[in-house]
Order: C-alpha cells, then structure tokens, then sequence
C-alpha cells in the first residue's frame, strides 16, 4: 500500500474524532471556524471549505453550492458561505466567457470582426494624417504592427477572438498604443504577438491550475476583491501588457530573447498571483534577474 495513500486514509479515520474535539473546545463546526477566520485569504477559504465538504459528504462541492443556495436558513455560516459561493460562481461564470471568446474563429466575413479589425487599423496602421487608404483584410502593411504575414488572421489561432479584442482594447488609447508599436530596432518585437502571447498567460492563469494545493485558481484573490466581470478582465489585461512593455524595454533586448524573458516574466507574475492581493502595478521590477 502506498505512504500517501495509508496517510490519506488514517486522516480520514482521525478527522472526524478532530473536529469532535475542536466542536467541544469552541462550540463551533468546522465550517463555522473556517468563515469566522478573517485572516484567510479568499481562495484558502474556499479550497478549506472545500476540502470540508469533501471529507464530510458524499455531495460533490457544486451539490453543495445548490442546497446552499436553496437553503431557507439565516444562520451566519449559510449567510456566509452564500457570499463565498456566489463569488466562485461570477469566477465560473467569467471563465466560461473567456472560454468561448478564445474559442470563437476570427474571420473575414463576420461584420463584429471587420469592424475591430477597422478601428486597429484606422488607429494604428495609418498613423500620418495623410494617410487615408482604406482597410484591407489581406496587406503587408498588417506586419507593420506586429503580424507575421499579410493575412493577419493565421495569428489568432490560439487565443481567437479574445486576441482580436485585446488589440483594439489597446488601441483605444492610441498615443500609448503607438509606443508599443514603435520601438525602435533592434529592441523592438512584434506588437500584435506580443499581445496574443500576454492575454495567453492571463488566461492560463484564470483556469485551474491541479498542481496549486491551495491556490489552484491564482486569480480568485484579484476578482473576489475587484468586479468579476469582462471589463474587470481586460483592465487586468491592460495593466499586465503596460508591465510586460516596460520590462521588455528596460531589458534593451531583441525578439531572439523573446521566450528567456518572457519566462521570467510569467514566473514573477505568478508569485504575484500568490501574494493573496491583487496584482498591483510595478511588479516587472521585481523580475529576477
């Protein structure tokens, strides 16, 4: 019999007679302990409440979601571990959008498409006030910005619509954006990749991540304190493509270090994830050297 599976089953064995004990001594439930225990950062709460449930009910955790939320009673776990779960379901719920944005193809002939696709071009490709020529779907004036050929579409394989959108959400900002566009050589890389590689490390770390015990969604903590929304999603988006640029930059690096720092980079922004606060701005600083 494996070590890990004898210990799994004597903690199973001893918990029961623990929290008997510890009902005694504080005349509290476990669950009762866990949300009372304000020094928890949420996503430690829920994995406890989760990992309570797990060994005291046949249920799976999303059974016990829905009798919460049946449940007529007012008592102060059932308050409380409503407001837990009706922000894991706005987490969930978030997910589930990003997913299907990521999963929807950009074409050419989708109108929504053509019309992001119009607005990055007016604000970024013509960037003198005498250029006016009119959008094309396929032009090498696209590599400009940072696509690989003249068909900016083969680009978005990965992440789909959601590339698409994070593009035209910098934009909007034209006079930044441009900064990002325009590096000068040879420490300039491909804008248009460059956001499709960012929002790709956001949405790795939106999904459940197994191998993190107690912190298996490394965004909980930033979206139960900020809204859990799209708009929230895209300033968070924002906020980590201006410290991956400002990185980049200080480095004085070209494209062929791409993939050494980027890797840094992802690292730093995962302690951050772990910090049980919201990313703040100013982390790129702390990047290894």
């Amino acid at each position: 019999m494996p070590w890990s599976y004898a210990t799994q089953m004597i903690s199973r064995l001893i918990l029961p007679f623990q929290r008997i004990i510890m009902y005694f001594l504080t005349g509290k439930s476990e669950l009762e302990r866990i949300i009372a225990n304000r020094s928890l950062p949420f996503p430690s709460r829920v994995y406890q409440i989760e990992h309570s449930i797990n060994f005291t009910s046949s249920k799976s955790l999303d059974s016990e979601i829905e009798q919460a939320k049946l449940d007529q009673k007012k008592s102060l776990v059932h308050d409380q571990l409503y407001v837990v779960i009706h922000k894991l379901e706005l987490y969930q719920k978030l997910m589930k959008q990003i997913e299907e944005i990521r999963l929807t193809k950009v074409t050419s002939t989708d109108e929504k498409h053509i019309e992001l696709f119009e607005k990055i071009w007016t604000r970024l490709i013509t960037q003198n006030d005498d250029d006016h020529e009119e959008m094309k779907m396929f032009t090498k004036r696209w590599t400009k910005i940072g696509f690989q050929s003249a068909n900016p579409l083969t680009d978005f394989r990965g992440m789909g619509l959601l590339g698409l959108q994070c593009i035209e959400y910098l934009s909007r900002d034209r006079t930044a954006c441009l900064t990002y566009v325009n590096i000068p050589p040879p420490n300039d890389y491909s804008f248009a990749i460059g956001v499709i590689n960012v929002i790709s490390w956001l949405v790795y770390l939106l999904e459940t991540d197994p191998s993190m015990k107690v912190n298996s969604h490394p965004l909980l903590t930033h979206f139960s304190i900020y809204p859990c929304n799209l708009d929230e999603f895209f300033r968070l988006f924002l906020l980590i493509f201006q410290e991956w640029h400002e990185f980049w930059t200080d480095q004085e690096a070209n494209i062929m270090q791409f993939e050494q720092l980027s890797k840094r980079f992802r690292a730093q922004l995962l302690v951050e994830c772990q910090q049980w606060r919201p990313i703040q701005r100013g982390f790129s600083k702390r990047v290894s050297k």
